[in-house]
């Protein structure tokens, strides 16, 4: 007899099963923040704005100073985190892929290869619905021009 355990843990399943379900949950938090209202000025703030760097511009053309260097833009993280969240919703279906292969216990691995693909599919399907919604949109502009211009 042999003492030797046979260790058939699903290792490469566990982690793949992790990594989906948080590429999962990050995909959606990501999304739902898509629609989080964003702080806007109103109407007359963006008109004094313009006359106040109308006025600041021709200030500087008239004494002759150079115009100031562009503010740098604000740095925005969303396309980062669902970039991140993509590489890890590939490496859940890998680390799957790996773990079918290795002939680990199927249904962690089974798992992680479903949570990485549906990080995928939700990330494309919300992008095409937008997508959709907008052309709708615009289709229903267009056939209603004559009556926004008085035709």
């Amino acid at each position: 007899m042999s003492d030797t355990a046979n260790d058939d843990r699903a290792k490469f399943g566990l982690a793949g099963f992790l990594l989906g379900a948080v590429a999962v949950l990050v995909i959606l938090i990501q999304l739902s923040a898509f629609f989080a209202p964003k702080e806007e000025k109103s109407t007359g703030q963006v008109i004094g704005e313009i006359a106040a760097d109308i006025r600041q511009s021709a200030q500087r053309a008239l004494s002759g100073e150079p115009a100031p260097p562009p503010p740098p833009p604000q740095q925005d993280y969303s396309q980062i985190i669902t970039i991140g969240a993509l590489c890890l919703a590939g490496l859940a279906i890998a680390l799957g892929g790996i773990g079918l292969f290795k002939h680990e216990p199927r249904p962690l691995s089974f798992m992680a290869v479903g949570f990485g693909a549906s990080a995928f599919v939700m990330h494309y399907v919300f992008w095409l619905a937008i997508l959709i919604c907008g052309i709708a949109l615009l289709i229903s502009i267009i056939n209603n021009l004559d009556g926004i211009l008085g035709g």
